[in-house]
């Protein structure tokens, strides 16, 4: 991680590849969920019709999941993320353009990069997905103090996130996806 001698070039080019990816998840933060609520004016059903919870097993555990929370629901433990169509492309996506861009999760934020915090150092790196976007190698240099920025930003989301994930888990004696949802919009952890 943390190339020093290439310069990165990165310009978004609105394809909308890595909006309908199917191995690709867009996981949220309690951030993201409250965003997407205000930002959207819904309530904790309208968006828990926009999540999905996906049940996977730790044998299996794709790369992209290993720092992302898991959380007790009533169907077993299971990885919050934004809902796809059965054609694997995002809900929000509609005429190759997110519908929801300036509220987006901080993973679309920051695809194809990824960040890592290892104590007061922050790494970061590209998307095991990147060959996927063709925005990588085309327009500006990438500007590293930007990207650290955005990396602080986001790692601090995923932190709350953790440490919520780990009072969720060991406090919740029926858990269910509409439970977690009300929690974390009632959160003032996640207030935005």
């Amino acid at each position: 991680m943390n190339p020093k001698n290439d310069s990165i070039r990165f310009e978004c080019t609105k394809c909308g590849t890595c909006c309908r990816t199917d191995s690709l998840l867009v996981t949220v933060t309690g951030r993201d969920i409250a965003r997407l609520s205000t930002g959207l004016g819904l309530e904790s059903n309208d968006v828990l019709k926009a999540l999905d919870f996906y049940l996977i097993s730790n044998a299996v555990l794709p790369k992209g999941l290993r720092d992302i929370p898991s959380f007790n629901t009533e169907k077993g433990q299971a990885y919050v993320a934004i809902k796809k169509m059965e054609n694997g492309e995002c809900v929000f996506l509609k005429d190759n353009l997110c519908m929801i861009h300036l509220i987006r999760p901080g993973v679309c934020m920051s695809f194809p990069f990824v960040f890592q915090s290892n104590g007061d150092d922050i790494t970061w790196g590209l998307s095991a997905l990147k060959d996927i976007c063709p925005g990588l190698g085309s327009g500006p240099e990438v500007v590293i103090p930007d990207l650290r920025e955005l990396a602080i930003i986001l790692l601090e989301d995923l932190s709350l996130f953790n440490d919520f994930a780990e009072e969720w888990n060991t406090k919740q004696e029926k858990p269910t996806a509409i439970r977690l949802v009300e929690t974390i919009l009632s959160d003032p952890r996640f207030t935005v």
